[in-house]
């Protein structure tokens, strides 16, 4: 099953050029998201159970800007025990295909915050579209860290970045990597592509090291770190518009 609803590009979602930024699409993904595992019977207010990203693959075909109306898509393609992998796509309302994506996610209990097994009528109520993808993965690669870093800052995390789980919400990862971002590249914000391995959760008051690394200027790495405990939280992967010759989008 196909599920799809329209999203209007508003003030909050757009850069300085009036182009949706990165955060913003995650923030459609995830609504979408929420709106197609309620219609399947598992809605934050009606399920004991719900699901905890593990990582996203975005492709930026073409940034949606200011005013825009478009129709957004989901589905699952895979549930294997805990896990799952579910796509998207946003298309302008000519039918336009502008960006696509992909993410992979763990089946948890809300209450006793343990891993659970998806049941058989669950993954029913889902309907998959296992042969529908825009990518040539299901299980999304993991992404590496830097030998070396350019620049680092710590920023201590805002309550106002925490969601319903008592951790910071997704989307807060990629601004959280902007702080850090070089100037010209943020106000730019011309990566077509990017990726996200989120690894530990990131609570109200953690102190986050943000480290920033180049790679042969085709793409920049901002890696996430709890300051006390030095272990990793995220790894955000951008990719240069001009430099980058492979897609993940198959036409």
């Amino acid at each position: 099953m196909i599920f799809s609803e329209k999203f209007y590009i508003g003030y909050r979602d757009i850069d300085s050029n009036l182009k949706i930024k990165n955060s913003a699409i995650l923030n459609i993904f995830e609504d979408i998201s929420g709106m197609h595992a309620t219609q399947a019977g598992e809605g934050l207010k009606t399920s004991e159970t719900t699901w905890l990203l593990t990582g996203y693959k975005v492709n930026i075909i073409k940034r949606p800007e200011y005013g825009d109306k478009v129709n957004v898509y989901t589905w699952g393609t895979e549930i294997k025990n805990i896990t799952a992998s579910r796509e998207f796509e946003i298309k302008s309302e000519a039918g336009e295909l502008l960006i696509t994506g992909i993410s992979n996610w763990v089946h948890i209990n809300l209450k006793s915050k343990k891993i659970e097994k998806v049941t058989d009528q669950l993954i029913d109520a889902y309907q998959l579209e296992p042969e529908k993808t825009n990518f040539n993965e299901r299980k999304l690669k993991k992404l590496k860290e830097p030998e070396t870093y350019l620049n680092c800052i710590d920023y201590k995390i805002d309550l106002n970045w925490i969601d319903v789980n008592n951790h910071m919400n997704n989307i807060y990862y990629l601004e959280l990597a902007d702080m850090i971002l070089p100037e010209e590249v943020r106000k730019s914000n011309n990566c077509s592509n990017f990726e996200i391995m989120y690894k530990k959760e990131i609570k109200y008051g953690d102190i986050i090291k943000c480290y920033y690394a180049e790679l042969e200027n085709t793409s920049y790495v901002v890696t996430l770190k709890n300051a006390e405990t030095g272990e990793i939280c995220a790894i955000i992967k951008l990719y240069l518009e001009k430099n980058n010759k492979k897609t993940w989008h198959n036409i």
